[in-house]
């Protein structure tokens, strides 16, 4: 058994004439699995000669540059008959993601001039020393109004000795959307990203979601943010102080829309309650109220001050 040493790519030198024998790879598939970025993993090929008159090896070579192969320092290699010849291929991952190669074997067979080793790969980031950090493990809205979107933001930051790498983040439940980085996401130690999170209700009720956060953190890679909050219809809240003194059974409430002057009753009856609920009003629109008193004879009394109002 002979010992390749060298570097990759393609290594040759001289020729031979051409041989009646044959040679075989074993294994014939190489697969590195997951290996880590900048890590080198090493696989043995062992070049079986299984016939009875010698091979030579004039050529060593890889399709990728992500593997390598080790050749003699100098070629060509001769395979005696019924021997074997053993030569060390590399994965050396500089990014993550799947990678495939070829190692080729050209010799001086006739029966077997070129042996084909396939060769798979996967690189993936380190979680040693890679630590995430997320600052929230739950985001509450509140009452927000239907289709007046609320924003909050949750930070991620590494906080350990090694890059984190976030790979990425999904928000789930309706109205629940997230924003603020294209991922993959890196972050060296002690850099931190800030994300949008936003709560858009479309329906009134409470809702509820998560945010999911996948790393390669060491500790909580996929880490969980609960979202909710409650979708209310837009409404103006109307208050205002009773007379001190006279008779009041009620108040009236008018409303005018835009700068118009045409001020149209709200309550279909006398309302006792000094606050009102004005729950018909429209996004981006702008309107104008006042007051009456109702006495109980029935007699109202001239109109409170006016209060403009500008709904988001």
């Amino acid at each position: 058994m002979l010992a390749l040493a060298g570097c990759g790519g393609v290594v040759s030198n001289g020729t031979a004439a051409a041989s009646a024998g044959s040679i075989t790879a074993s294994p014939t598939a190489v697969a590195f699995g997951n290996v880590t970025i900048g890590s080198p993993a090493t696989a043995q090929v062992s070049l079986v000669n299984s016939s009875s008159t010698a091979v030579v090896v004039s050529q060593l070579s890889v399709s990728d540059s992500t593997f390598s192969v080790d050749g003699a320092s100098t070629l060509p290699l001769t395979i005696a008959p019924k021997g074997t010849a053993t030569v060390s291929v590399h994965f050396t991952p500089a990014a993550a993601g799947a990678k495939t190669g070829q190692l080729v074997i050209a010799n001086n067979s006739l029966v077997s001039p070129s042996v084909t080793v396939q060769m798979t790969g996967a690189g993936v980031a380190s979680t040693s020393g890679a630590t995430l950090t997320v600052n929230a493990s739950s985001i509450t809205f509140g009452n927000v109004p239907l289709s007046i979107p609320a924003t909050q933001s949750v930070t991620l930051t590494s906080t350990g000795t090694a890059n984190v790498i976030v790979s990425s983040v999904t928000a789930s439940g309706t109205g629940f959307t997230v924003s603020g980085a294209t991922f993959p996401l890196t972050l060296t130690p002690g850099q931190s990203a800030t994300l949008s999170v936003q709560f858009n209700p479309t329906v009134a009720g409470t809702a509820s979601g998560k945010l999911v956060v996948a790393s390669n953190s060491s500790t909580n890679a996929t880490a969980t943010v609960a979202l909710s909050g409650v979708g209310v219809p837009l409404a103006v809240d109307l208050s205002w102080s009773a007379p001190s003194s006279g008779s009041v059974a009620g108040f009236n409430v008018y409303r005018a829309t835009g700068t118009s002057s045409s001020f149209q009753r709200l309550n279909p009856s006398v309302s006792a309650p000094v606050s009102f609920m004005d729950a018909t009003v429209q996004s981006g629109a702008t309107y104008q109220y006042y007051v009456t008193t109702v006495d109980s004879g029935g007699a109202e009394s001239t109109p409170s001050n006016t209060a403009t109002v500008t709904v988001p």
